[in-house]
């Protein structure tokens, strides 16, 4: 029943993921209302913008991402059929969901479920999954739920339903919804599910016709939201939460992720705001960010960038180059000029032959108003021999300074130097003592 085979895969690709660089204190020129903001180009893994994105706060039916890339990774056939059981809807008798139609008995693959989960944002499908993923216990797949998010890095998430329906002990945060989003877009058929519009997942045995809308208005070329570069990926709206939207944009060759949590949605007087304040802050912030950065070189690979004195390096070579390893780009202010960062190498005073042309010398510091941005290898541009009388000379001068050659050149210098003192006393004493000797045969 297990995808197990996708597993090692994502895990590496999620691994690389989270290596986020980190923002320099970026900020819009137009206030965010939004309660928590966590934006990241996708293309260079930059945070460009993030607003409260630690803080715990209620998902809502974001929560739907997980529940749906647990089942892509447990259920091994998608196109397994499901029978709805009765008891899946008792938790929602007397309260008014999102819901996509289906009823008691009816049998759906467990991809319908998934596309009526993520595009009509269904809580009964998302209950239903849980339950046949958790071998009949959806609180068996809570626990499922949380394990993921810990394996994920999401710890200051806990989910207590499959569903996103308001509990006190559900809570994610933003930079936590990152994770897992950018998990499941990595698995295969998850950003299916959630960028098509409309879809038909009839006739059933129930229904002669079972046809899901997507509730993403941002995607609907017929909304006022519309916003033709968005695609994906959830909304969820409680009370409770305010309004939310997860989503990715794509425009002129760069690509973000959103996460947008909290955005307003009732006023002081408790009546729904008509404006959707989650759609109107995605779309300003995309377009911020579309305008605002560009991706810039500023280190060209093998860029000569500095150079090292060599020590015993055949045919009098006693000095090389070095190159940088890689090239450097980030995204930064489209304002700011690449000529513009300071560039720092760390390089050793010297270094021995024999080198090999690519072995690592030092590293190369890009710095940025003063942060860093980055960091590149600086390598040897070329290969230097050793001199091998060189090499015999610089043993032998290796000999003389070591602490070894020291002690017992010392102790040697001492012990002569005590010896020649204490044939001096001797000599004076024999000495003194002959020339009292003849004095006294004189007497």
């Amino acid at each position: 029943m297990k995808r197990k085979f996708f597993f090692a895969a994502v895990l590496l690709v999620v691994a690389l993921v989270f290596q986020i660089v980190p923002a320099m204190a970026y900020e819009p020129e137009f206030e965010v209302q939004s309660k928590g903001v966590y934006l990241v180009n996708l293309d260079t893994d930059t945070v460009v913008y993030e607003k409260n994105a630690n803080e715990k706060m209620y998902p809502a039916s974001l929560t739907k991402i997980m529940t749906t890339l647990l089942a892509i990774e447990n259920v091994a056939n998608l196109q397994e059929e499901v029978t709805v059981p009765t008891y899946i809807f008792d938790e929602f008798i007397g309260i008014n969901i999102s819901h996509a139609g289906i009823d008691k008995g009816e049998i759906l693959t467990v991809e319908k479920l998934l596309y009526a989960m993520m595009m009509q944002s269904a809580n009964e499908a998302a209950s239903i999954v849980a339950d046949y993923v958790g071998g009949g216990s959806i609180s068996e797949f809570v626990e499922m739920m949380n394990k993921k998010a810990k394996e994920i890095g999401a710890n200051n998430t806990h989910f207590a339903n499959p569903h996103g329906l308001y509990d006190d002990e559900q809570y994610t945060t933003p930079y936590d919804m990152y994770l897992i989003t950018r998990y499941a877009m990595q698995l295969p058929g998850f950003m299916d599910y959630c960028t098509e519009l409309v879809r038909e997942i009839g006739p059933t045995n129930l229904h002669t016709s079972l046809r899901l809308s997507n509730r993403n208005a941002m995607m609907s070329s017929t909304s006022e939201y519309y916003y033709e570069p968005l695609r994906g990926i959830k909304t969820g709206t409680l009370e409770e939460s305010g309004r939310c939207l997860v989503s990715t944009a794509q425009k002129d060759g760069y690509s973000y992720l959103l996460v947008l949590m909290g955005a307003p949605y009732l006023n002081e007087e408790g009546e729904v705001i008509p404006t959707n304040y989650s759609y109107t802050e995605t779309k300003d912030l995309y377009e911020w960010a579309f305008s605002s950065f560009k991706v810039k070189t500023f280190v060209q690979k093998l860029e000569e960038k500095g150079g090292v004195t060599v020590e015993l390096g055949k045919d009098d070579k006693d000095y090389m180059n070095v190159v940088a390893k890689d090239g450097f780009t980030a995204l930064v202010p489209d304002e700011i000029e690449a000529t513009s960062a300071q560039l720092l190498p760390d390089l050793p005073k010297s270094i021995k032959a024999p080198v090999e042309k690519g072995d690592k010398i030092g590293t190369l510091k890009i710095m940025l108003s003063n942060e860093e941005i980055g960091s590149v290898d600086l390598v040897a541009s070329e290969s230097i021999e050793r001199s091998e009388f060189l090499y015999a000379l610089d043993k032998v001068k290796g000999v003389f300074n070591s602490f070894a050659f020291k002690f017992v050149f010392t102790t040697v210098v001492v012990f002569l130097v005590l010896y020649i003192a204490l044939m001096c006393v001797r000599n004076y004493n024999k000495k003194r003592y002959s020339a009292i000797n003849k004095r006294k045969r004189r007497r």
